[in-house]
């Protein structure tokens, strides 16, 4: 009994235009591996509050720097002043000479105190977009820097000595794309680190809210944005009189949620609600406590006229007028 020989089996041509298993792995592992250097080098690891936080953090060191020198200088001042009124009361007098310096002394002096009083407490200015995204270009120019310099050191170091070493460079790359293959990487952004946090209280996290799971129940109204921008005219007007710079967002909804309306919202959420309706929020320092809220001058600016005082009419239709949430 004999046993049929196997046939072999036909070789399928490959259709035109694609590439060998082999080449299409390094070709997907190299740009998968692209795409994450890119990310890298382009800074994008680095989350915008970061960057937000690292700028604000620059400020206040600058700032305190300025407040510890002119504390410096006027503390140094003063003590020449205080040496040579003394040396005048001890001597019936003082020299032409130390009568200029005690003058020179006073006004400098002055000079300083007038300078701390002017820079007095540090406060957070509102960041635009392009501010953060230089921040950004900065550190990619860094970065790609930084990729260039060992790039640079073959290309001399083969013109130099041996070529052969952009061939061994050559080959490990393409070893590394083969062993990456069509895996791609995992782009993620650092989190921010806690030091750069605890340095920076006064910036307010940047966060989008998750949006109310049913809007309709949510909202108290059609014409809720109106109601509530009403509200807060009347609330920061009143605040206004009463001498302070606008009124905390965790006090406007306290109000509100003892009236029995916004029971939905939280202190961190309230926030994105004020910015819905057009109002806008900043860091408001009201007798040394620095939370988010509107402020008069913000508002003022924001509605292109002044926020609208309370009357007490307008306070009793209001509230009537004002539907409660769920209606």
């Amino acid at each position: 009994m004999t046993t049929a020989a196997p046939q072999p089996q036909p070789v399928r041509p490959r259709p035109q235009g694609q590439l060998p298993p082999t080449q299409t792995r390094v070709v997907a592992g190299a740009r998968h591996l692209r795409v994450a250097i890119g990310h890298w080098a382009g800074g994008h690891t680095i989350s915008a509050e970061e960057l937000t936080r690292r700028i604000v953090k620059g400020r206040m060191d600058a700032h305190g720097r300025r407040l510890d020198e002119h504390a410096r200088l006027a503390q140094q001042a003063h003590s020449r002043a205080t040496k040579l009124r003394r040396r005048a009361e001890q001597n019936n007098g003082l020299v032409p000479a130390d009568q200029t310096a005690l003058v020179t002394a006073d006004h400098t002096g002055a000079r300083h105190d007038a300078a701390l009083a002017a820079l007095a407490e540090f406060d957070v200015a509102a960041l635009d977009v392009g501010q953060v995204l230089h921040r950004r270009h900065l550190v990619a120019a860094a970065r790609y820097t930084l990729l260039a310099l060992p790039v640079g050191g073959i290309l001399a170091a083969a013109w130099t000595w041996e070529s052969s070493i952009l061939l061994v460079v050559a080959t490990a790359a393409v070893a590394t794309a083969y062993v990456r293959g069509d895996r791609p990487i995992r782009l993620t952004v650092r989190p921010v680190p806690a030091d750069l946090i605890a340095a920076t209280p006064l910036v307010t996290p940047i966060a989008t809210p998750a949006p109310p799971a049913e809007p309709a129940a949510e909202m108290p109204s059609t014409d809720w944005q109106d109601q509530l921008r009403l509200y807060v005219e009347y609330a920061v007007s009143h605040a206004h009189q009463n001498g302070q710079l606008g009124v905390h967002a965790h006090a406007l909804l306290a109000q509100l949620q003892s009236e029995g309306r916004w029971l939905d919202r939280t202190k961190a959420t309230f926030p994105a609600t004020l910015r819905e309706a057009g109002l806008p929020t900043k860091v408001v320092n009201i007798r040394g406590d620095h939370q988010l809220g509107v402020r008069y001058d913000q508002l003022t600016k924001a509605l292109g006229r002044l926020p609208r005082q309370a009357r007490a009419e307008d306070l009793n239709a209001h509230q009537e007028q004002e539907p409660q949430p769920g209606e």
